[in-house]
């Protein structure tokens, strides 16, 4: 759920009534609170309604599970059933809090008030990656790709290195046999049709994975260092950081290039320029992936603890109630 100007009506129309509930509940406590001139519990008027309250919160917040499973009826637009989740979920923490009169008790409202402040905690941490994350992805990751498709999409950069290579260098020195099922000829001689590939490129101030179309007039003198650099770096850029290669690590890339323009002339600039880009192409790949872990390895933890905070509230209304 976003936080920005777009959606701030929305927000406001959750958040007023929320921030009123709890001014209302958590001021009757306190001012019940100043007249006893002690810091009342769970069984005083104003601490039983708060309690209450953020019961009935802590069960509608739930809700969102089963309405997620019965999307398909559309009760009620998404955005809505999230902006009420998000500032009543907030709301319910001070007036759990009153309710207890900052006292944990017993080993059942303790465990659940920890449990439960985990939960508030993981739900702002998945609010806050949420609105930021993508944002930083959109600016400094320019070869995002789908998610489910980097391997693809790296195996189809491999293959683009390798054409662009057998364009300009021709037959490798050592000899170079066809794969079964590879659609590349053995040799794409220099002066044939020009190559389409995908690399990493700039216009201005956006930069992206775009089609270059590349003829190559004469075969660069530099095949065998071009070849081994891409043998070397070919376990990376179908693996990423996985793979142990010159080029894993940022540092490790600069330096492994700085030393392969000093062993090629001029003429395989464009050529190593290409191999560099798709070094940069896959790190952000890595990248991507990492940032899809902190994206969405938070919801499991916060729909695990919702669940446990449900069923201790359950355990917890049915002790008071039986022991009131």
């Amino acid at each position: 759920m976003l936080l920005n100007r777009e959606h701030s009506g929305l927000h406001l129309s959750f958040a007023v009534p929320s921030f009123a509930l709890v001014l209302a509940g958590v001021g009757w406590w306190i001012w019940e609170s100043v007249s006893a001139q002690r810091l009342v519990g769970g069984g005083s008027p104003s601490g039983l309604t708060c309690g209450v309250l953020a019961g009935l919160v802590i069960v509608f917040e739930m809700l969102l599970w089963p309405r997620k499973i019965l999307r398909r009826l559309r009760l009620v637009p998404a955005k809505y059933w999230m902006a009420a989740h998000i500032w009543f979920g907030l709301a319910s923490l001070p007036l759990a809090i009153a309710h207890c009169g900052f006292h944990l008790g017993g080993w059942l409202p303790a465990s659940m008030m920890i449990l439960f402040v985990l939960t508030i905690l993981s739900g702002l941490y998945g609010l806050a990656v949420q609105n930021l994350l993508p944002k930083w992805m959109l600016r400094n990751l320019p070869a995002e790709t789908i998610y489910n498709q980097i391997d693809y999409v790296a195996k189809v950069s491999v293959d683009d290195a390798r054409r662009a290579l057998l364009a300009s260098c021709g037959k490798r020195l050592t000899g170079e046999t066809r794969n079964a099922g590879d659609p590349l000829p053995d040799l794409i001689p220099a002066s044939s049709e020009p190559i389409v590939i995908g690399a990493l490129r700039g216009a201005g101030k956006t930069s992206g994975r775009s089609l270059i179309t590349t003829k190559f007039q004469d075969v660069t003198p530099d095949a065998e260092p071009l070849w081994t650099a891409f043998d070397e770096m070919q376990p990376y850029l179908l693996q990423g950081k996985r793979a142990n290669t010159p080029v894993t690590s940022p540092a490790g890339e600069a330096r492994y290039f700085q030393t392969l323009r000093g062993a090629c002339g001029p003429d395989s600039e464009p050529v190593v320029e290409m191999l560099e880009s798709f070094c940069g192409q896959r790190r952000q790949f890595d990248m991507q992936q990492t940032c899809h872990h902190w994206l969405h390895a938070w919801l499991p933890i916060h729909i695990g603890l919702s669940v446990a905070v449900t069923v201790l509230l359950a355990m917890h209304v049915y002790t008071a109630l039986k022991y009131w």
